[in-house]
């Protein structure tokens, strides 16, 4: 990692790589600092998950790339590994990836952020417990997805390894959750163990942004799986118990993203004690396999014709901060969009 400081905020900065006296050629070698934190601004930002290698779909990064996204959020099944108990295979899998011209391209221009489910952290749906060392290949695949992704922070470090984390745009807090390393079902089933619970909710009653986005590598919407425990319709209670808590808090300005589901959804869950929460999800970046759109009473609009990702564009200058969610398709096009405003996020609205 290498770190610069004394940046100016909104200035775009160019760089060099250069390794062993060779420089590394790219046409996008250039980045875009962040608004001032804390203050209100405009930008926005890409989203999704379910990132299998499809050669003839890499060329997703680059319709990515060409939104020119403020960041770029990996929100679980960023690769398909499917064996945390061979490291070699794991590295395999990222280094396949990694060099892919457009993904390379992508990156070297886009402050990517990044969380895992189960694909790229155990096997399908896994439930590994509540133990730090137990399976005891946990550890070993928390190490290697730090060597691999640059984020802000890892869960709560060699202490309490884990991909949870948060930053800040703008005004808007970013809240990336964890939901595979402390999944259990022992006793009173949760997502996102003791630890990592207790970090969210106190950063929800503490945070000053206008917007905070929480964020999921399963959907938060009942029903979007039907007959399955691995969204968090599996961790009812403890859902529950984070919705419960914005009500009684008073903590306005929330709105979920989340990925798994292999299509793009906006949905809404009626809170009839405060305001609706919207969820929008995506998670068909490159993948073949699609799931069928799931007609629920809270389901805004679904798209799943063709791989997809979300943008999310924020802009808190407004005297009515607005959100704009869009899905655009492998091809570039727009295919749905929804605006949302603060005064939408707020009880008693």
């Amino acid at each position: 990692m290498v770190r610069a400081n004394g940046l100016r905020s909104s200035t775009t900065y160019r760089y060099e790589l250069w390794i062993d006296d060779q420089a590394v050629r790219n046409p996008r070698q250039s980045f875009r600092t962040f608004p001032v934190p804390g203050k209100p601004g405009r930008f926005s930002i890409a989203f999704g998950g379910g990132a299998g290698f499809v050669p003839e779909r890499e060329r997703m990064w680059t319709v990515i790339a060409e939104q020119r996204p403020d960041a770029l959020l990996m929100l679980g099944d960023n690769v398909y590994i499917d064996d945390p108990k061979h490291s070699t295979t794991q590295r395999y899998c990222y280094y396949r990836r990694q060099s892919r011209p457009e993904w390379r391209s992508l990156i070297a221009a886009t402050p990517t952020y990044s969380i895992w489910d189960d694909h790229d952290f155990g096997t399908n749906d896994c439930v590994p417990g509540a133990a730090i060392e137990d399976p005891p290949w946990k550890r070993k695949v928390w190490r290697l997805f730090r060597q691999n992704w640059v984020n802000p922070g890892y869960g709560g470090g060699e202490a309490q390894p884990g991909c949870w984390y948060d930053f800040t745009i703008a005004d808007v807090h970013f809240l990336m959750l964890d939901g595979r390393y402390y999944r259990s079902r022992e006793g009173r089933p949760s997502m996102l163990g003791t630890a990592q619970k207790g970090w969210l909710f106190e950063q929800l009653r503490t945070s000053k942004a206008r917007i905070k986005a929480i964020i999921s590598p399963v959907p938060f919407s009942p029903g979007v799986k039907p007959g399955s425990k691995d969204t968090w319709d599996g961790f009812a209670e403890e859902r529950e118990e984070l919705f419960a808590l914005l009500e009684e808090q008073q903590i306005n300005g929330v709105i979920l993203l989340a990925a798994d589901r292999h299509r793009s959804d906006l949905r809404v869950t009626k809170r009839p004690d405060s305001y609706d929460l919207y969820e929008f999800e995506s998670s068909k970046l490159t993948n073949r396999h699609t799931h069928p759109v799931v007609k629920t009473d809270q389901l805004i609009w679904g798209y799943n014709a063709k791989c997809s990702f979300g943008i999310v564009t924020f802009d808190t200058t407004k005297d009515d901060p607005e959100i704009q969610f869009e899905v655009v398709n492998i091809d570039g096009q727009r295919v749905h969009s929804h605006a949302l405003y603060a005064s939408d996020l707020r009880r008693g609205r």
